[in-house]
This record gives structure tokens, sequence and C-alpha cells, in this order.
């Protein structure tokens, strides 16, 4: 329940807090005609940036681009650059200044300082930098005159997680150390209230008992941006999930310290827990929740991380993980898959104990593709079970190279909003669907950065999902570990939405690496299409839909070529969705767009056909449509482990052959029959190709030729 009225003696308790002084400047107007008239706030100070990057060291007010800036007060210009002008306490950024002005010029109140730029607002900076004051909040009383605010802010998300992770409480029944997390919003002005898009002034909890007649702890009000605070504290303030339009604070933590809730500190039985937020002009809200304290451990690990699955240095298969955060993990259960639908338990915490984040699997044989998936448990009584970790593939096979997909989609509060995923599986599933016989390796892109090498690897496939700008697509560190790779003679393919997006707007080092490392140049953040097609001798043909599942693409990038780069696929709009580069040693294919998101198995698989081709330099492919029925009688078993059955049925006498392909279009076996009448009759299919070899695990396409007749396809999967 909540609740709109003040609590009188929390406020008695704020009015006793000092209030910061900054400068001697009181009651000073609007930055914008008219200055005396009360205008639209946008964002407020100390509101979370970015995804917990930095604390919003000012208070944004919209207007238009090229309208004019005004001089809050007669001063010295103290400072200015391209986008910005200081005048004694105040910066407004987001401005170019006013031709002619200089530093130490005096300007009158109210008098035209500059202009907005694209950024279509006022960044109003109060004291900091040149002002020789604490950077402070313009909207307190006695600051920015007229400035009324009558809408009162909203915490009515509150969450309960263990202390210091993000293991979150399945329900209000506690234990242990609780952090509690609001997720809290506020406006101050009619127009924003419609998404209530500002940050909260003061944010507190307290613990009372079940009917609420004792305050047990509390108040506390640990957060109130008078000053700014260090961006050193923000991840202490925001909850993970916090972003420049979400604010979750974490209410328990002091700013620059941690705390918590201890529920061993009180008797087990119900509670009622308040979260109360406030503004500048002392609007109330208050939101109770009921909760249980319990003394036992309720809550289970948090999710353990997987870093790399592949051969290690002896050619057996090595799994690493990252170990959760919890004081009482008892170990690991272990499960893998043939097919990620089937599950088998490999170990549990008996053999993977609580010590250690690395281990290797026997008993695999070669050439098998694998899936694995790691969860935590711990020592409670009944032991609670974490998460699943993000599902990795791998392939072993000593005599082929390795390819390496590196997991760098690392975002969870864009289209894709779970803390797991299994999208290295696409990579790896398209890989062996493809026919190639390559070993495969899996890999996080921390690892990537710690180990800073992958001269091991044939090719690195690196997907990024929608990470942008405020998680980095590739980092300095990546990029460094990325060109050393390509100078050595390496290939790599790119999956992401953003890289265009997030690398043209970095350093100029990011901008090199887009340009010479990337071989693109990025022209737009919208494809205008979710149709893709090949280009070019390596790529026509080929054609696939996207951006539906497993999550929306919402905005994939669009491309120009740079550094001798070549266009190679195109979206339906005309506009570029991947450039591809090759020389003698290297090569580098990089999509505007997420690769799991492209619609179908068979369509992925043809894709990556088509860049290992590309990689190795030849053209050589049949590409091939797959019908969706199938005109031969009956194929079993399906899937199948040594052959497979086809029963076929001819309705005239025409010579007739049986053709099999593979996942890139490549005719592997082609079978003469003996049998040429009408009737019904059966082939045994061995998994050999034309050469009687024995071909690997993946899946295949039976058509049944009689005369010019070409019969429909059906799909086989072979598993070994």
């Amino acid at each position: 329940m909540a609740r709109d009225q003040p609590v009188m003696y929390l406020k008695f308790i704020l009015f006793l807090l000092p209030l910061t002084l900054l400068g001697q400047i009181n009651n000073f107007p609007w930055p914008m005609s008219p200055m005396d008239a009360q205008h639209r706030i946008s964002a407020t100070f100390d509101e979370c940036r970015e995804d917990r990057d930095h604390f919003h060291n000012g208070t944004d007010m919209p207007l238009a681009p090229g309208e004019n800036v005004l001089s809050i007060m007669s001063g010295t210009v103290s400072g200015f650059g391209s986008d910005w002008i200081r005048v004694e306490d105040f910066a407004y950024v987001h401005v170019i200044p006013l031709a002619g002005l200089q530093v130490g010029n005096t300007v009158a109140q109210g008098a035209v300082v500059g202009h907005t730029d694209s950024y279509a607002h006022i960044h109003l900076n109060y004291g900091g930098g040149a002002s020789g004051h604490p950077t402070g909040n313009p909207l307190l009383p006695g600051k920015i005159t007229p400035f009324v605010d009558p809408y009162h802010p909203r915490s009515t998300i509150i969450q309960f997680v263990r202390d210091g992770t993000s293991a979150a409480f399945p329900g209000a029944t506690l234990s242990g150390q609780v952090d509690i997390i609001a997720q809290a919003a506020d406006t101050t002005d009619l127009l924003s209230s419609i998404d209530m898009n500002n940050g909260i002034y003061t944010i507190g909890w307290a613990l009372y008992s079940a009917d609420t007649s004792e305050v047990i702890r509390g108040p506390h009000f640990w957060f109130e941006a008078d000053e700014l605070y260090s961006n050193s504290n923000i991840n202490r303030v925001y909850a993970p999930g916090s972003s420049t339009s979400i604010y979750r604070y974490v209410v328990t933590n002091r700013i620059t310290s941690n705390d918590f809730l201890d529920c061993s500190l009180y008797e087990p039985g119900p509670y009622v827990i308040s979260v109360m937020s406030s503004d500048t002009r002392d609007n109330w809200d208050t939101t109770y929740v009921r909760v249980q304290l319990s003394d036992v451990d309720l809550l289970p690990p948090g999710q353990p991380n997987f870093t790399y699955i592949g051969p290690n240095a002896e050619g057996h298969l090595q799994l690493e993980w990252e170990a959760p955060d919890d004081p009482d993990l008892g170990g690991y259960i272990l499960e893998f898959s043939f097919n990620g639908t089937t599950w088998s338990s490999n170990h549990g915490p008996d053999i993977l104990t609580s010590e250690l984040t690395s281990f290797t699997v026997d008993g695999f044989p070669q050439n098998s593709y694998i899936q694995f998936r790691l969860k935590a448990v711990d020592t409670a009584p009944i032991p609670n079970q974490s998460l699943y970790s993000d599902t990795y593939g791998v392939r072993l096979n000593n005599n082929q190279p390795t390819i390496l997909v590196v997991d760098g989609f690392d975002r969870t509060n864009g289209s894709w909003t779970s803390v797991q995923h299994n999208f290295a599986t696409y990579y790896s599933e398209a890989i062996v669907n493809s026919g190639s016989e390559v070993a495969i390796a899996s890999a996080s892109n921390e690892w990537v950065t710690v180990t800073q090498n992958l001269e091991d690897y044939y090719s690195v496939f690196w997907f990024l999902g929608d990470d942008s700008r405020t998680l980095e697509t590739f980092s300095t560190s990546e990029q460094n570990v990325i060109s050393e790779y390509l100078d050595g003679g390496g290939y790599l393919f790119a999956s992401g939405a953003e890289i265009g997006y997030d690398l043209s707007a970095g350093s100029p080092s990011d901008i090199a690496f887009l340009n010479e490392t990337l071989h693109i140049t990025y022209l737009g953040d919208n494809g205008n299409h979710y149709t893709v097609n090949g280009v070019g001798p390596y790529f026509s043909g080929l054609s696939f839909n996207y951006g539906s599942s497993p999550y929306e693409e919402d905005w994939p990038d669009h491309f120009g070529v740079s550094s001798n780069g070549e266009i190679a696929l195109q979206y339906g709009s005309g506009l570029n969705a991947a450039v591809s580069y090759l020389d003698n040693t290297s090569g580098t294919f990089v999509m505007g767009l997420a690769f799991e998101t492209i619609d179908t198995e068979t369509q992925r698989a043809n894709l990556i056909g088509r860049v290992l081709q590309y990689f190795a330099g030849t053209t050589d492919i049949i590409d091939i449509q797959v019908p969706e029925h199938l005109s031969v009688s009956r194929i079993y078993p399906n899937p199948f482990n040594a052959s497979v059955n086809i029963e076929y049925q001819l309705d005239q006498y025409a010579e007739s052959r049986i053709l099999i392909y593979d996942l890139r279009g490549a005719l592997i076996a082609d079978q003469q029959m003996v049998n040429n009448s009408p009737g019904t009759y059966h082939w045994t299919w061995n998994a050999e190709n034309k050469m009687g070899r024995s071909v690997p695990s993946g899946a295949y396409f039976v058509q049944l030729l009689q005369g010019e007749a070409r019969s429909e396809t059906h799909k086989i999967v072979l598993l070994k």
C-alpha cells in the first residue's frame, strides 16, 4: 500500500539536516526567456547516468536547438569550450558560446551567452569547475526562482536481494543480510509526469512492527541530493538495471559505505518495511511492504558464469567459470546436452566443490557437439539452487583448427532483459550445421581480455547483441587483442546491432578500430527493413529475415565501407547490413544486426557456411532452398546415429537417385537406385560421403530425383 501524505516526524528530522550554501547566490532566474517564468525540467541533479556510469552533475532544461541561452547573473566569463560556457558559478552545457566572448569578459544578467546545440536542452551546472564552489542542486529552496513542484514522487516497486549481490528473494520472506532496492521516480511538471522521468531528491527506509505502531529501525535517509557525490559511489547508490531513465536505489546503503538490513538481529516473524522518497519541495511518497523475517536460509546462491569451454593444451575438454559471491556456497551441478533440449547431470557438488573454478571433463568422444550449463548450490539443510549459467557449446576435434565463439552480450536492460541466455549456442550450432568439421570453443569477452591471446584459433566469432555505448561493444583492451590477432593472421566474425553506433562516438582510437580494423564506417542506426540479402560472389543468393526472436532487434546499424572493405549483405531497404574484408592472411565479416535473431537454423547455418567459405577464399557452394514438406514416405530413425532408413515410392518408370546435401548446399552423396519401376522401396544411408568417408554430426537434407522431377526435401540429423 502507498500513501501520498508526508510523515510529519520524518519531515522534522529532514528539517534539521543542514543545507549546503553554494557561493553567495540565491534566488536566481531561469537561463532562458522569459527568465521570470517557470520552465520544464527533463533531468535532475544526482540522477544515475547511463548504466551506473556517473552522477548527473547538473539540471537539464529543454530548449529547442539554436535558441538563446541567457546568463543567470552578472559576472565574468571564467571558461568556455565548443559546447559550454561558464559565467561565475554557473556553467551552461550543450550550448555553443556566443561568438566573440572571451575569458575575462563581463556579461550582464539576462545577456545572451550562447545558443543550444542539437541536444536541445541546457545542462545547467551550478558550482564546480572554475567556480571554486562544490557542485550543488539548483532546485533547492532559495535557488532557481520561480520554481513550483506540486507533483510527488513514486516508489512503488520494491525488491529485496542478498546484500551485495543481485540474488533476489523470491517473495516477501527475508533472511540473512538484505538490501532493499526501490525503483523510484519523480517529475517536476505536468508534461514530464507522463513518464516520471526524473530522479529522487531524498530516499530512505525504516523497519516497523507488524502493526506499524513501533519503529524497529530507522528511518534512515542515506541519499539526499544536495551536493554532487563522487562517481566512485554511484554503484553503491544505484542498483544494477539503473540507467538514464530507470532509477533503482539501494536504499539500505550509505553513500560511502555498504549497509543492509540484518534479519538475524530480530525475532523471526512479521514486520513492515517502508520506503520514503521526497522531492525538493517536500512532496512525499511512502510505500509499505509486509515482510516475514526468518532465521532459515531461503536465498539461492548467485549465478555462476562460464568463462571458457574448449580444449586445453593436452586436447582435453576444459571448463572454467566465475564463482558467485555467496557466503555459503556449497558447490556446483554441471549438466550437458547433445541437442539443447534433453539435459543430463554430469557432476554434482561432491565433485564440483565450492573451491573449484575449473574442471577437466573426460568421456566425451571427438567430433561430438555438446552444450553445457552450470548452477550453484549452497549448504542449507535443503540446498538452494541458483539460476543456470549462460549455455555454451563445444566440439573437440584434435585434427582440425578451432573456432572460438566469444560471448560479448552483457546487456540485460535492452530488448533482452533476462540475466541468462543461450545465444552462444546459436553460433556454435550454426558452425556444426554448416558442415564444417572444425573444433569449437566458447568463451566470455572477459576471458579474452584476461588471456590477451587469440592466436590459437583459426577464427573468432564475437557476438555483442544490443550492447551499446553504456557497456561498450569493444573495449580498448578488446580492440588491442583483436587487432593483434588479425595482424597475426586471424579471421573475425562480429555481430551486433550497435557496433558502429558505439565506436563512431568514441575516442580517435575507437574510430580508427572501426574504420581500419573492422573496415566499416557508421552511417545510421536503423536498417529500415527486416529482410537481408547477400551481395557479391561469396554471398549472393543468400536471403533471410531477422529481428523478432529471441528478442526484438529494434536498432540495427547500417554501414559504409572503409579500408578496402566490401559490401556483403544488404537490408531490403538497400542499406548495407554487413561488410567483409579479405587479404592474404586475415579477414573480417561484421554485421550490423544480431545474428541470433535470424529466423531459422537453416538460414543461420547457410550464412555461417558462406562466411567460412569466404575466409577460406573459395566459392564452390551450391545454394539450396529447403522446403517444409516431405514427399518421400518415411525416414527413420531421425535423429540417427550410424545409419538412416529412407522409404520412398515411385509412381512411374524412370531412372531414380537419392541425393544428400549438407547445410551449405554441397552435394555429399548421390545414390543411383537399382529399382526404377513403380513401387515402394527402401535405402539405407550409412552417413558416408561420395568418397566413402564418414561425415560429421549435423543436419543434412534428403531429396529424391526421378527423371527430371525432384521431390521436396527433408531434414535429417546425424548425432554421433
